[in-house]
């Protein structure tokens, strides 16, 4: 079972989360702090969701385009 680990934003500390977990908030071992979502793969985005996603999003996002032409 593969796992990541989070830096809390709040402590400091270090959180192991699982690979299943990938795109869910989840909460510091430490103090309980949210920490934000965690995708370790390429996220499919439309014209509606890409503004929304990016919005919402906390950390740095790797971003390719592409066009069929």
């Amino acid at each position: 079972m593969s796992s990541y680990i989070i830096n809390c934003k709040g402590c400091g500390s270090n959180n192991r989360v699982p690979a299943e977990m990938e795109g869910k908030r989840g909460r510091c071992g430490s103090c309980r702090a949210t920490l934000p979502p965690l995708y370790c793969r390429p996220q499919a985005l439309t014209d509606s969701s890409f503004d929304g996603f990016i919005a919402g999003y906390p950390g740095p996002v790797l971003v390719e385009f592409w066009a069929p032409w």
